[in-house]
């Protein structure tokens, strides 16, 4: 379980040390699994999703998260457990918004309050997302509450999470920003940054293409079904397909770059262990390619082994010849480009 000594100053700053990310940033990441805990203590019945369960999923935070996700099965009377958890510490009161979409699928908002450490005490709130829906992930797992951000002691509460495979056919839908994912608009160009940032982390771990694809088909209709759009599966990997190319090639195909470069410099501070830059960003955005390709087309994504083997490739004659510069820069993006130009041509 969590300690108390996870909700101190000392704690928070010790963990801020030698590192470029936010420290506010740092303590919501951890009032959020404090959250996650107490949903479990209270035994609530939900699938734990989104960005903060890659901060279980994978064996080392990468970018930090403080939003809960969950899915709850229709029809369940969830008022009781959001009530008790409220009353666990550290959190003080809770806020409600409940929302619908164009096809009546029900989504819940809370917030749940506690006294920041850092702001003096201040108010400050951990934001509890709920999705009504039956589960359609083809393989969940259970996974211990425990990260290197928390301490912990024995008995750990375990969480109900989808794998690595599901969460990234899960997360492909929402870096498609004309489409299905998160839209350009105020302020959103970090949170679009993030779906590609965390899309691209999850590549390295891919164990079933399989689930990968089911879960991003039931996902992405589902999404298509909740904004009322007219679009399909296909027009919404090629928005993914297309966004990722406008970040790898920095501006050289899209109009659309500016935007995520104030995304990718937003990024930055959210970042747990690693230096980003828009150089990183663009190789990152080279696996989304990959994958993004590998789902339009139907072929099963293999791991690139020998990146230096790609670098006598020629790409110039194809549609993607801007990308050539890579070679000098990434062999690893590049290798990227290279799978993606012959997937699509396939």
């Amino acid at each position: 379980m969590i300690t108390r000594d996870n909700f101190t100053l000392e704690h928070v700053l010790n963990l801020k040390k030698n590192r470029m990310v936010d420290s506010f940033i740092l303590e919501r990441s951890i009032y959020a699994f404090g959250l996650l805990e107490a949903l479990c203590r209270v035994k609530m019945p939900f699938i734990f999703k989104g960005g903060t369960s890659l901060m279980l999923l994978l064996e080392q935070p990468r970018r930090l998260s403080t939003d809960i996700d969950i899915i709850v099965s229709p029809g369940t009377d969830i008022e009781h457990y959001l009530d008790e958890a409220g009353k666990i510490f550290p959190f003080k009161k809770i806020e409600r918004q409940i929302r619908k979409g164009k096809n009546s699928i029900e989504k819940r908002h809370y917030k749940y309050y506690y006294d920041s450490p850092l702001k003096s005490e201040t108010p400050f709130y951990i934001l509890l997302d709920i999705l009504f829906e039956e589960n359609h992930y083809s393989k969940i797992i259970q996974k211990p509450i425990k990260n290197d951000l928390i301490i912990t002691e024995e008995p750990y509460y375990e969480v109900r999470v989808p794998s690595i495979d599901c969460i990234l056919g899960d997360k492909l839908t929402a870096f498609a920003p004309h489409t299905t994912g998160i839209p350009f608009g105020v302020d959103k160009e970090l949170e679009i940054i993030k779906q590609m940032y965390d899309v691209a982390t999850l590549v390295d771990f891919i164990d079933n293409f399989e689930d990968i694809r089911k879960s991003y088909t039931r996902t992405v209709l589902s999404e298509i079904q909740y904004r009322g759009i007219a679009t399909n599966e296909e027009d919404v990997l090629r928005d993914t397909l297309e966004s990722a190319v406008s970040i790898a090639s920095r501006g050289k195909y899209g109009k659309d770059y500016d935007k995520y470069l104030r995304g990718i410099k937003s990024i930055i501070t959210h970042v747990y262990d690693e230096r980003f830059s828009a150089e990183k960003a663009a190789v990152m955005a080279c696996k989304v390619m990959h994958i993004a390709a590998c789902l339009l087309k139907n072929v099963s994504y293999k791991p690139i082994e020998d990146y230096p083997s790609y670098l006598k490739a020629e790409i110039g004659n194809s549609k993607y010849s801007k990308l050539s510069k890579l070679r000098k820069f990434d062999m690893q993006g590049f290798a990227h480009v290279v799978k993606t130009i012959e997937i699509l041509q396939e």
